[in-house]
């Protein structure tokens, strides 16, 4: 019986173990385990074994698992793509609705300042439409007077600059007649005063001095409340370019869109002061005069610019 000899039997012992141990390395592989960890645990159980540097068969296995993976992820991107359009501003930005809330107001108060400086309804009559005074205007008419051509002649004149001459000019036909408070209250001090020496009346002469004071009290009055609201309206014009600018995103010299809540703030300030103002100088020079609608839109005009910096001031916090 022929022995094989101790060189033969270690090469077979060497084959085998090296085809066992590359069974079990490849079955390692083919489950998913890395090179490096499938190598360390076949040692373990066959010693001397080394890995060839042959490429594994399950190498091309995770290239369709990748584009698999991306693929539920960029599903999952793409709808909330296409949600994101659908909100109404992004995160932090200023809401647009109060921005334009901001600029009608101050639009607004605009508006109803400058109806406010060329209005006549300052004070009116409480019994009848026959007198009402603007800030420097008085209105007079004389259509619900029995003797009408009379009073349209007597109420000319007393409006006129020149009374001396429209006495010899031909009054108008129109019964409402429209001139300057100065005016009347000169030329009605006049009258008394003429009245008064042809008489000699001291009592009336006194009288006529005082209702000259009161009457002139209106004028003097609607001239500072004038002069303020045009500074008022200058401010509410410049609120609303700057806060209409700052609504585009767009810039003014020295940044100044950024100073249209300040603006509206002083403006509507400014507004009111004007109006509370006249309440204070005003004096009635008739019993039945009550406030008109006028001074009504001017208060009114300074709360909406007062709120346009609120609105503003709102929509910067959102």
């Amino acid at each position: 019986m022929n022995k094989l000899s101790p060189m033969l039997i270690y090469n077979i012992d060497v084959e085998r173990l090296m085809t066992d141990g590359k069974s079990y390395y490849d079955g390692l592989i083919q489950q998913g385990y890395p090179a490096d960890q499938a190598l360390t645990y076949t040692q373990q159980y066959y010693p001397g074994f080394t890995a060839m540097p042959v490429a594994p068969m399950p190498m091309p296995i995770p290239q369709p698992v990748q584009p698999m993976m991306q693929q539920p992820i960029q599903q999952m991107a793409q709808p909330m793509m296409n949600i994101a359009p659908m909100a109404v501003a992004p995160m932090g930005e200023p809401k647009p609705i109060m921005a334009w809330a901001a600029v009608g107001c101050i639009v607004i108060a605009l508006l109803l300042t400058i109806m406010g400086q060329f209005g006549n309804s300052w004070q009116v009559s409480s019994e009848d439409d026959s007198i009402s005074l603007g800030l420097r205007n008085i209105v007079l008419d004389c259509s619900e007077q029995q003797d009408e051509d009379s009073c349209i002649s007597t109420t000319y004149i007393l409006l006129a600059e020149d009374m001396e001459k429209a006495a010899e000019e031909t009054p108008p036909s129109d019964p409402v007649l429209k001139g300057d408070i100065e005016n009347f209250c000169e030329n009605n001090y006049a009258f008394a005063l003429e009245a008064a020496d042809d008489t000699d009346n001291n009592a009336l002469r006194t009288e006529a001095g005082d209702f000259r004071e009161m009457c002139l009290d209106n004028d003097g009055a609607g001239g500072i409340s004038s002069l303020i609201l045009w500074i008022g309206v200058i401010g509410s014009l410049a609120a609303t370019v700057m806060l209409v600018m700052s609504m585009l995103g767009q810039t003014l010299p020295g940044g100044a869109e950024n100073y249209g809540r300040i603006s509206s703030w002083v403006s509507g300030g400014l507004i009111l002061f004007a109006a509370i103002l006249w309440m204070i100088m005003k004096n009635n020079i008739d019993d039945t005069l009550t406030t008109g609608m006028s001074f009504y839109l001017v208060l009114f005009a300074g709360f909406f610019a007062v709120g346009a910096g609120v609105l503003d001031m709102l929509d910067k916090r959102e």
